[in-house]
């Protein structure tokens, strides 16, 4: 199973009951002053953001086994980001109508949707910066979302193929269409980190010498070719 869906999915399911049991959680309210907080039915608002987490972690769950079921990866991979994008600004959205009060709505909502939107959208889009390799003396560092910097001294080997190993669990990353970052399940390598921005060959396959295992792709081939004979160079030298 993969973890990282369970673990968001519960999660949110586990907030929904924690708000309803406890409303004052709820960001905004417990900061408006007492004759205002008189005009928000805080039952039904602690109500509907419990159902609303709740959907959302169910949907996330369901989603992702029902698609991989179906064999749509890319849509189960995406299923986070997805239901995030959609279910939180509604949520936020549709909370208004507990608020009462004869002035404007009030603006925590507002605040709170374009924070929420902001940090779901770059995180995305952070994933999706291609990462850039630099040489410093005997050292290689792949930047971005789960990159990471190795000495020439602790690579043990390097490969290029046009074989991906199957990919069979994430444990802990991040997936939407062909791009996968971080650590995932691989046949015949185990627990590997993936720095993968294309589907297509080559894969670069790096193994250090404490047993870690690194498979590295960019979407210009000549990216990867180029990394993996500069490696090569410097592992001879």
């Amino acid at each position: 199973m993969d973890i990282s869906i369970l673990i968001v999915g519960f999660s949110m399911i586990g907030v929904g009951f924690l708000v309803k049991y406890a409303p004052y959680l709820i960001a905004g309210y417990n900061t408006m002053f007492k004759d205002k907080k008189k005009n928000v039915d805080i039952k039904g608002l602690a109500t509907f953001i419990r159902n609303g987490l709740i959907a959302m972690g169910l949907a996330i769950i369901t989603g992702y086994y029902l698609f991989k079921w179906l064999g749509f990866i890319s849509i189960a991979n995406s299923m986070i980001p997805l239901i995030t994008l959609i279910g939180i600004p509604v949520l936020l959205i549709r909370s208004q109508k507990f608020d009462h009060n004869k002035e404007k709505k009030s603006k925590f909502i507002f605040i709170s949707l374009g924070l929420v939107t902001l940090f779901v959208v770059g995180l995305i889009s952070y994933t999706f910066i291609t990462s850039k390799v630099s040489y410093d003396n005997d050292v290689v560092k792949f930047s971005g979302m789960y990159g990471f910097k190795v000495k020439i001294s602790e690579i043990e080997t390097i490969e290029l193929t046009d074989e991906l190993p199957p990919i069979r669990m994430r444990v802990n990353g991040f997936s939407i269409g062909s791009v996968n970052k971080g650590f995932f399940n691989v046949d015949n390598y185990g627990r590997t980190r993936l720095i993968l921005h294309s589907a297509n060959p080559p894969f670069l396959i790096l193994k250090k010498t404490n047993g870690e295992k690194v498979i590295i792709n960019f979407t210009d081939r000549t990216n990867t070719e180029n990394t993996y004979n500069r490696l090569n160079k410097l592992l001879n030298n």
